[in-house]
């Protein structure tokens, strides 16, 4: 048992311990805070760890009070067990704007939450034989004898209920964030190309992190039922929505507790304020300004970080490090047109196993373009990629990674907040891949995976030089570095194919030397690699083969020497007079 796991034991007994002696009014405002760090909790899974801000968590909010409060008031059912059941209409709505708004990101999706909690209000404010409109529906307390029999009141039992409903959550979600899953949504919401590149599928881990989000807010909303007893239109209003965007962005953003402490000041403060009932607001309003200007990362900033560390001793198992297939790399008349434009233009050529093969050409000769329709990341408009028997062509992006054929990119693609290590972590995805309920129940297989995963990912850091780096933020290391680490996080995927576009740009002599050697290390050790690159001298010495582009078509093909050869490459570096005068000095 780690000491933060302990920590949190003793938090959460202590809290409980505080609950059973408090007088009705506080632990009443005690059980409210709580609910708001829950809803600010589910609105910092999108908001957080997502990258995508929601103005409408109202709506699953509202959806898990109704659900409870009807559950309870129109069918009978024990009120605690209805507030279990009002997660899953929250849950399957979150599921539905996910993968409705999966195209859609920033101002977008935002705008889309909060056209679904307009919706639901104006369906509560209308439906009237459900649910009375605006004049609500009456819940009855829910009372608990066996905690009444203990001499505890409501109020202190409804705080403890609503801290183990907190406390489980917060724990759900720390071994979430702890495993592939959780490490999906920190790659989806900083670099969603680097996410594709190392096979994680962006539609089935939004709309399940969404899918979580919403019913953790519904289940915030079924606990508020107990302190309001009135069900009204007004739980899908922005006053929730705001709150829980607040909370978040106040006790930090992509953190566990900060929505915790969020919840805490929106509950506690105006209450603290009530003394000058006419200012409250414009005061709290100053103070959130000035907490939000002193303290942009939220309160949670004031805690110690805790990031995973590198694997000390872990063997990685000789599966993990094979190749898987023998087949090569086709491209059969390729072309991609945009509009009027032929980027690539009936391109063929074979990448053979265990070989280097350069991609050279002038600038705007469609190099990139060609390694983007390889990977996945452009459909092409006719033409075939194949490996072996089956056809990568017309597959997303992660499918194409998932079979072997990994990319970096132009520019460094990294998330620049996590340390190396955890970038390296996020590009073992497809090492034995996971379910999340081992992930949630941390069974001894998932325990096992997880350490190979981090052994893994610490043997690619040795592999290209950065093992004493490892726990700084990627964004702080050196421009070579983090090209290095671009290449560590790729080799996470296992790739059978890496393709590197211009792993070489803004290096000087001595990194570029040190690539060159990377590079022949991973050949001989059985990659196959495809690289673009503008230093020729290294691309001569280093490629088996070279591929030349023009103008969207394919120059020449050949071994490094017969292409410096020949007049038609030399042309189109060189210019016609140029290599005329090329040739007459030869």
């Amino acid at each position: 048992m780690n000491r933060s796991f302990l920590a949190s034991i003793v938090a959460v007994v202590a809290a409980l311990v505080i609950a059973t002696v408090l007088p009705t009014y506080y632990a009443s405002l005690a059980a409210y805070a709580v609910v708001l760090a829950l809803l600010g909790v589910a609105v910092n899974i999108t908001v957080g760890y997502l990258g995508l801000i929601s103005f409408g968590h109202a709506a699953f909010f509202g959806l898990g009070a109704y659900t409870a409060g009807l559950l309870a008031t129109k069918c009978g059912v024990n009120f605690w067990a209805a507030t279990l059941l009002a997660i899953a209409p929250g849950a399957c709505l979150g599921a539905i704007v996910g993968f409705a708004s999966l195209r859609v990101r920033g101002p977008y999706f935002a705008i889309s939450t909060l056209v679904t909690a307009e919706i639901l209000r104006l369906i509560a404010s209308n439906w009237i034989s459900l649910t009375r409109g605006p004049l609500g529906v009456i819940v009855a307390r829910p009372r608990i004898s066996l905690f009444e029999s203990f001499g505890l009141n409501f109020a202190q039992y409804h705080l403890i209920i609503s801290i183990v409903a907190l406390a489980l959550v917060l724990e759900v979600l720390r071994r979430l964030l702890s495993s592939p899953y959780g490490r999906a949504w920190l790659a989806l919401r900083d670099q969603q190309d680097l996410a594709e590149s190392v096979g994680i599928v962006p539609l089935n881990h939004r709309v399940a992190a969404i899918g979580l989000s919403g019913g953790i807010a519904a289940l915030a909303g079924a606990l508020l039922v107990p302190r309001i007893l009135v069900l009204s239109p007004d739980l899908f209003g922005t006053t929730f929505s705001a709150t829980g965007l607040l909370a978040a962005i106040l006790g930090g953003k992509g953190t566990l507790l900060g929505p915790i402490f969020g919840g805490m000041a929106f509950a506690v403060a105006p209450e603290l304020l009530r003394a000058i009932d006419t200012y409250r607001v414009a005061v709290f309003a100053l103070l959130l300004l000035i907490v939000v200007r002193v303290k942009p990362d939220g309160l949670a900033a004031l805690l110690p970080r805790s990031r995973p560390k590198p694997a000390q001793s872990a063997a990685v198992p000789p599966e993990v490090q094979s190749r898987r297939k023998a087949a090569d790399l086709v491209i059969s008349a390729l072309s991609k047109h945009f509009g009027g434009l032929k980027a690539i233009d009936d391109v063929s050529f074979a990448v053979s196993r265990g070989k280097i093969v350069g991609l050279i050409g002038p600038n705007g000769a469609g190099k990139t373009t060609c390694l983007s329709l390889v990977s996945g990341f452009l459909p092409p408009t006719t033409g075939r990629i194949s490996l072996g028997d089956g056809q990568l062509s017309g597959r997303t992006a992660a499918r194409v990674a998932a079979e072997g054929v990994v990319r970096t990119f132009q520019h460094t693609t990294l998330c620049p907040t996590l340390s190396a290590f955890e970038n390296v972590l996020i590009g073992t995805h497809l090492v034995l891949p996971e379910n999340p309920w081992s992930a949630i129940a941390r069974t001894k297989a998932f325990v096992e995976r997880e350490a190979i995963r981090r052994a893994w990912a610490q043997a690619c850091i040795e592999t290209v030089g950065l093992t004493d780096r490892s726990q700084r933020d990627a964004g702080t290391l050196a421009y070579g570095e983090q090209r290095m680490l671009s290449i560590a996080v790729a080799l996470a995927a296992r790739p059978d194919f890496l393709l590197l576009d211009e792993p070489g740009a803004g290096l000087n002599a001595t990194e570029a030397a040190a690539l060159a050697a990377l590079l022949r290390r991973l050949r001989a050790g059985g990659l196959t690699i495809v690289i673009i690159d503008h230093n020729l001298r290294m691309m001569m010495a280093l490629c088996d083969e070279l591929v030349v582009l023009h103008h969207g078509k394919r120059l020449a093909q050949g071994d490094p020497l017969a292409v410096r050869s020949d007049p038609a490459v030399v042309q189109a570096y060189l210019g016609e007079k140029r290599s005329g005068e090329a040739n007459a000095a030869a």
